[in-house]
């Protein structure tokens, strides 16, 4: 054993005393002190770090970009509600990003629509909803005859209205909303419920079928106190108030 230690020199046993400490706790030392400092930039490798080992923590706020992501990236890799509008590109969307029937009116602002947002004649009677087309929706001038069913125009959608009187005042047929009543002999009121003071009257004297029509002097004028009527007159032939049944035709 003397000799051993007599042949030992003092470099031999600082080299068994380092090993020693390498083996004991050195790994363990070393392994606490390696910091970003001792890591060469770019060394760094995905299969140096374990699967499932970063978190949104270690990711630096916008490292992270359009070249960080593989290309298709599906559906599921965006957390619900997670793009806004603030996130997409104005104008990037299309119509080929959006699927068939996703936009509906709650997605669209009242209003917001113009005629340049629609395609050329793609709105049709199907997109129109009843009664709602309104004056102010046409323009002026823009409908002719080929627009009006042929006999779809009452005698108020074309200023004309008529009245069929019986001798006795009663009615006996209209252009509608039409009543008359016997003031007197020969005299009349007959009231087309609606303002006619700017028409003109036109009377003759007839039966509403098919009888004698013997004549009469017939007169007409406005109302007077009602704006919505015709007071009119017939007479026979000495000029002496007669019951007479005429025809009334109101112009405007």
């Amino acid at each position: 054993m003397k000799r051993i230690l007599h042949r030992l020199s003092l470099a031999h046993v600082v080299a068994v005393l380092a090993v020693a400490l390498v083996l004991g706790s050195g790994s363990a030392y070393a392994a606490k002190q390696i910091t970003s400092k001792n890591i060469k930039n770019s060394t760094i490798k995905g299969v140096d770090v374990k699967d499932g080992a970063l978190t949104g923590a270690d990711l630096q706020d916008g490292s992270i970009g359009a070249a960080e992501l593989a290309p298709g990236i599906f559906s599921g890799g965006v957390g619900d509600n997670s793009v806004t509008s603030a996130k997409i590109v104005d104008g990037t969307i299309t119509a080929a990003d959006i699927g068939t029937n996703a936009v509906g009116t709650d997605e669209v602002a009242p209003d917001s629509l113009t005629d340049a947002d629609l395609a050329s004649n793609s709105v049709g009677q199907a997109e129109i909803q009843t009664d709602g087309v309104a004056a102010t929706e046409i323009a002026d001038s823009s409908i002719d005859s080929g627009e009006i069913v042929d006999f779809g125009l009452t005698n108020q959608d074309i200023g004309v209205l008529t009245a069929q009187v019986n001798a006795d005042g009663t009615l006996a047929n209209s252009s509608g909303g039409v009543s008359s009543i016997s003031l007197g002999t020969g005299t009349y009121e007959v009231d087309f419920g609606l303002n006619v003071s700017f028409c003109t009257p036109v009377v003759t004297q007839g039966e509403a079928g098919i009888g004698g029509a013997g004549g009469a002097v017939t007169a007409a004028t406005d109302r007077s106190g009602n704006a919505e009527a015709f007071f009119v007159t017939t007479r026979d032939f000495a000029g002496a108030l007669a019951n007479r049944a005429f025809h009334l035709v109101v112009v405007c």
